[in-house]
């Protein structure tokens, strides 16, 4: 059994539509929002994706994503912290967009049949009866 891919472009924007990256304060987001991957910049500027953080003391610990290897960054060693983070804005505007479309497609297909004119294609004057040039 295969998944349409229509359907899954859709759940790809809603995923996309409700989340962005956003900068965190890893000691105070870590601990209360456990999230799944963070994206470190150090004070050298390396860029460290940290899967499975957690602060313990003064450093931000977890796996080196992609390479599973134990990693330990001191919290003064760090630059910049950015996690996955719901947006509100980008909902909105995802559940609006997502309404516009689904509005003009059922208005499409509701008036689909009704062009105004019949099966050879003349047009119809306002009593519904073929015009006389046809």
């Amino acid at each position: 059994m295969s998944i349409n891919p229509i359907l899954y472009a859709g759940l790809l924007l809603v995923t996309a539509g409700c989340m962005t990256v956003q900068k965190v304060q890893p000691a105070q987001f870590i601990p209360q929002h456990h999230p799944s991957v963070v994206w470190v910049t150090a004070n050298d500027n390396s860029y460290t994706p940290v899967s499975e953080p957690r602060i313990e003391g003064d450093s931000l610990k977890g796996l080196w994503s992609g390479l599973q290897d134990s990693i330990a960054i001191s919290l003064n060693q760090i630059q910049s912290v950015q996690a996955r983070m719901p947006s509100p804005k980008r909902t909105v505007l995802l559940v609006t967009s997502l309404g516009v479309i689904s509005t003009a497609v059922v208005y499409t297909l509701l008036t689909a049949g009704s062009s105004g004119s019949i099966d050879n294609g003349c047009p119809l004057d306002h009593n519904g009866q073929p015009q006389n040039f046809c």
